[in-house]
């Protein structure tokens, strides 16, 4: 994975991890509404989704793209969902509190190429 701050040849779009892991999980938990995910959607697709080809469409595909691409994000991926399916009615602070140290292993932005 390219992390920005290590290296300063950019390759890809740069996101700040959460909206990535967001766009991966199909969990909103980082930004306060869709307006992250929807960043990262159309960046990585290149133009707005459409019909039936939508935002939840396009970030399973966008979504699949990153996990397949880079391992270390699939393992949180992975991770944020079995928090999400153990407490489905947790509130933002518990929420905040169960994801902050997966977001902590990755810098606060990446370089994504998908």
């Amino acid at each position: 994975m390219i992390v920005q701050n290590s290296n300063p040849i950019k390759f890809g779009a740069k996101f700040e991890t959460g909206k990535v892991l967001e766009v991966t999980t199909q969990k909103i938990f980082y930004s306060k509404g869709l307006k992250g995910p929807t960043e990262v959607i159309k960046t990585l697709n290149g133009k707005h989704p459409v019909g039936n080809r939508g935002y939840k469409y396009m970030a399973c595909k966008i979504g699949e793209k990153i996990t397949s691409k880079y391992p270390k994000i699939k393992e949180a991926t992975d991770e944020i969902k079995t928090i999400f399916e153990n407490n489905p009615e947790m509130n933002r602070n518990e929420m905040t509190q169960k994801i902050k140290p997966i977001l902590d292993r990755f810098d606060k932005v990446i370089d994504i190429t998908i």
